[in-house]
């Protein structure tokens, strides 16, 4: 019998030292922003970006970029009117524009997407979904952006 409450230990044991491993795996990631992402440009140009931004927009939609921004969760901080954890979209083409030059507003949106604390807002936290780069297909951040480029 001794034996038994033994071998029923063990298995416990296990399975909670792969659950501690697993968890604290999950906290070092989560913290980190995900997976390393690639190092950013030091020297900003015009054309940052826009290779990439470029293809995203050929035969991108509007329509469904402002589904997608519902889809991804971008209007539970990004909300209209009232408080917010994150800067507003009212006007957001013409403040994208002017925000980081020499991006193009349309750069600048994209990178703040893709890469969210490289630049933050004042008076914001850095509380963008860090992993957006990887769970937004190409075809949805291409719709995404042409419809935040609406927002004037």
């Amino acid at each position: 019998m001794g034996n038994t409450t033994i071998r029923l230990e063990w298995p416990v044991v296990l399975v909670i030292v792969i659950f501690i491993v697993f968890s604290a795996l999950f906290v070092i990631v989560f913290l980190s922003g995900g997976a390393a992402a690639e190092e950013q440009p030091v020297v900003l140009t015009a054309d940052t970006y826009m290779d990439e931004v470029n293809r995203l927009l050929e035969g991108a939609d509007p329509a469904r970029g402002q589904v997608f921004v519902e889809t991804y969760g971008c209007s539970a901080c990004h909300v209209l009117g009232g408080e917010r954890v994150a800067p507003p979209f009212e006007g957001l083409a013409t403040i994208a524009a002017e925000r980081r030059p020499p991006l193009t507003a349309a750069a600048y949106i994209y990178e703040a997407i893709i890469y969210p604390g490289v630049h933050l807002v004042e008076g914001y936290p850095n509380s963008m979904v860090q992993d957006y780069r990887e769970r937004i297909p190409p075809a949805d951040l291409g719709d995404i952006i042409a419809y935040l480029l609406t927002k004037e």
